[in-house]
């Protein structure tokens, strides 16, 4: 059976890509060279079709070649990825149960999430989460997050082709006082532990937006999950402006003074597409790339951590 690789990047649909960042991006993970994306992806379906433990085998090539974008082009990267996310989905259910971006509508009473668009010049996926003002925050906050942001995630799995991501948390509106009364470091390492070694984001900068001087508290705890490369990537703006020396102010929603469309117009044009019959219906079939744990290797790559509920500073790339 032939591997096909990407001859080019959609042009139509929600996410918007540069005229030269599929080469670009492939340049900047070694991975330009004719033939070395398909040797690429033969390497990971020979790998995987020796695994015993994996309930599903049968990703496409897509799948396989953008999980190697996320793994800076390494296969024995890739290998860790995917067994590690098939891993969590199998130990950590209660995070992979939504399928229905709608089904969140409540929520969206409290926060706003959304993958813009169009990338930076340096061809990262910019994500923007915003708590609400006026929002009593509940205590299952992070766990909602992490169910709908999955979402989120998996689409950008299948779809997008970024060098990297930049997080922007906007928490001008809220009580950091009430956001840290319910945050744990155990919490936010599950979620860390899935966002970068799962789903492979390659965080290239964090941006918190707020005039409190507690900051300095919510940062403390930041720093006791990630590692000291990337805690020196988190940002402070006390407002929207500052945020223009990292991401372009043509490419941010005019929310936030950019030339962009307003954050509403572009979630409602992005839960359309989350929202299609063919991606729910990827939704319910990626839910079953889990893991047999007993048939698991016990030298695996999955930490220790990850069973014991244990946690610590993860590396950055």
């Amino acid at each position: 059976m032939g591997v096909t690789v990407i001859e080019e990047l959609p042009k139509k649909g929600f996410l918007k890509f540069r005229q030269d960042q599929l080469f670009q991006v492939r340049k900047l993970f070694n991975l330009e060279k004719p033939g070395r994306v398909k040797e690429a992806i033969e390497l990971l379906r020979e790998w995987l079709e020796k695994q015993d433990h994996f309930n599903k085998k049968d990703f496409s090539d897509v799948y396989l070649e953008l999980l190697l974008i996320t793994s800076k082009g390494s296969v024995e990267r890739a290998k860790s990825r995917i067994d590690k996310l098939c891993t969590y989905r199998t130990i950590w259910p209660h995070f992979f149960t939504a399928i229905d971006v709608y089904s969140f509508k409540e929520d969206f009473k409290t926060f706003n999430s959304l993958i813009l668009p169009e990338v930076t010049e340096d061809y990262s996926r910019v994500n923007i989460f915003k708590i609400n003002s006026n929002v009593p925050l509940q205590a299952d906050l992070v766990l909602t997050y992490i169910k709908f942001s999955i979402i989120l995630c998996e689409y950008c799995k299948l779809h997008d082709y970024p060098s990297g991501f930049i997080i922007v948390l906007d928490y001008q509106d809220v009580n950091l006082l009430d956001l840290l009364a319910i945050l744990s470091p155990a919490q936010l390492q599950q979620m860390i532990n899935l966002y970068m070694e799962g789903f492979g984001m390659r965080i290239r900068g964090i941006h918190l937006v707020t005039t409190s001087k507690v900051s300095d508290h919510l940062i403390m705890l930041l720093k006791q999950v990630l590692s000291k490369k990337l805690s020196n990537r988190i940002h402070v703006h006390r407002n929207h402006e500052s945020l223009y020396d990292f991401i372009p102010k043509k490419i941010l929603p005019a929310d936030y003074g950019g030339d962009a469309v307003h954050m509403s117009e572009m979630r409602d044009d992005f839960f359309k597409e989350l929202s299609t019959k063919e991606h729910m219906e990827y939704m319910k079939e990626i839910q079953s790339a889990t893991v047999d744990l007993k048939k698991k290797p016990k030298d695996s790559s999955i930490d220790e951590m990850v069973m014991t509920g244990s946690f610590r500073s993860l590396s950055v790339d």
